[in-house]
């Protein structure tokens, strides 16, 4: 009834649902284009409805086999 509404972004950032349970989806706009970050508030990231980016994964580059 109150999902993909204010009420239910305002409940999710105010307990951490979404950390907690470990969500993480992008904040959308009315349109339903994806929401952009706010770089003036640098403690909170609105491009993420839990308002924490996820973490990087870490990349390993293969090495090459040498061929004879």
């Amino acid at each position: 009834m109150i999902e993909n509404t204010t009420i239910e972004e305002t409940i999710n950032r105010a307990f951490g649902l979404d950390i907690m349970l470990g969500v993480q989806k992008r904040a959308r706009l009315d349109d339903g284009t994806f929401k952009a970050d706010d770089k003036s508030t640098p403690n909170v990231n609105e491009a993420w409805k839990s308002g924490k980016s996820p973490k990087k994964k870490k990349v390993t580059k293969k090495k090459a086999k040498k061929t004879k």
